[in-house]
């Protein structure tokens, strides 16, 4: 497994994270009006967005793109965990087999 292999599973957990992080932020009362984008959680999540980007770029000299791209899809499951365990939402059997179908692409994918 080479290291834009690494990056890109690494890549869509980080933006999954950021992704969270402008959950919680949209759902405090605290935040109204240009505060609502101007606080640190928001400001943070975009700059984790922004190294994300950033660091595919660097990957993508070693990754091939049609890779890339299935790589990127692991950013599925990691909502799917984060969600549940962050936000308290329900996985349903069918986002659960989606899942699972998702990692064995992915396996599958980066085996051949």
């Amino acid at each position: 497994m080479t290291s834009g292999v690494l990056i890109y599973l690494m890549t869509p957990f980080l933006s999954a994270v950021s992704q969270i992080i402008l959950k919680k932020a949209a759902d405090n009362p605290r935040y109204t009006q240009a505060r609502t984008y101007l606080n640190a959680p928001v400001i943070a999540a975009y700059a984790i967005f922004f190294c994300c980007m950033l660091l595919n770029i660097v990957a993508l000299q070693t990754v091939d793109l049609t890779l890339s791209g299935i790589l990127e899809a692991s950013g599925y499951l990691y909502v799917m965990v984060l969600s549940w365990a962050v936000l308290k939402e329900k996985i349903s059997r069918r986002k659960l087999l989606g899942n699972v179908l998702i990692v064995a692409g992915i396996a599958l994918s980066v085996a051949l």
